[in-house]
């Protein structure tokens, strides 16, 4: 059975408060500590990195919550909450965030995602928009960032907070559909076994002891027992399906959280996560 679940990151993340500088989040999060041949330029580097987030975050009126590093400090980010969200049915908030990181060990590069968080569970989703996600960063070689990046910061981010509200509406609607045993389970099927799914003409108890693997079960086990899937909005819903999915994916599909961090942000368990979404959405009654 799945308990009740922290944030992902509670162990990898540390929160901050906006006013810090950036080379105090890292001391905060006693990253650029360890001993490396090349720790002195690493620990500049990973300041710019941050000053980067930072003024990126402000440009856009998100406040910078938590920072950490995956895999050893290869990986460095930070999480900004958007100030953008909504509650289903008045009891199912969900929140929106900025995730920002740098995956190279010179940090040039900054990628950019939004995702949504589920509070009764801290499951996360990923949102996509259409306008530029990934930055160069220029405190790399300059002292100061060019003259539109204040407006380029403003311009990403008012996407992602329309792609918040947008996937309000989406997500009502996966509240709002029931679904019956059968279907749950093929969905389940179709996000972790497609190639088997495609071969079963239905999917009950006897194909699920034949034919899933443990991660399926394990995801058809969390449509009942995940966290917050016992609201009216989750329970039987496509949107608690969907929760399932989110909940095995940021929680339990991997070897520890560190792997799971990275897998459902940066590898392949975000692409599960795409599809799930999509394939929730496949489920929906068409619109009167």
């Amino acid at each position: 059975m799945i308990g009740k679940n922290a944030k992902p990151w509670q162990g990898i993340g540390v929160d901050v408060a906006s006013r810090l500088s950036a080379r105090e989040m890292l001391s905060k999060a006693k990253i650029d500590q360890q001993v490396s041949k090349n720790k002195r330029l690493k620990s500049i580097e990973n300041e710019r990195a941050f000053r980067f987030f930072k003024s990126f975050a402000e440009a856009g009126d998100a406040d910078i919550e938590t920072i950490g590093s995956l895999e050893s400090e290869r990986i460095v980010w930070a999480l900004a909450r958007l100030n953008a969200g909504f509650s289903l049915d008045e009891v199912d908030k969900v929140e929106g965030y900025l995730l920002l990181a740098s995956r190279q060990e010179n940090r040039e590069s900054i990628q950019i995602q939004f995702i949504t968080m589920r509070e009764v569970c801290n499951n996360t989703l990923p949102l996509t928009i259409k306008t530029r996600t990934t930055f160069r960063n220029t405190f790399l070689t300059a002292s100061k960032f060019p003259p539109d990046f204040e407006k380029k910061a403003r311009e990403v981010i008012a996407s992602a907070r329309t792609a918040i509200s947008a996937f309000h509406s989406d997500a009502q609607r996966l509240a709002n559909e029931i679904i019956d045993e059968p279907i749950a389970n093929r969905y389940m099927f179709d996000v972790f076994q497609p190639e088997t799914s495609v071969n079963l003409p239905s999917i009950g108890q006897k194909e699920i002891e034949e034919h899933a693997e443990e991660k399926t079960r394990m995801a058809i086990e969390a449509i009942d027992n995940a966290p917050g899937n016992d609201l009216k909005t989750a329970h039987r819903t496509v949107w608690g399906l969907l929760n399932a999915v989110t909940c095995m994916v940021d929680h339990h599909l991997g070897k520890d959280q560190d792997f799971r961090l990275r897998q459902a942000w940066f590898g392949t368990s975000l692409k599960i996560k795409q599809r799930a979404l999509e394939l929730a959405l496949a489920l929906l009654s068409p619109q009167r």
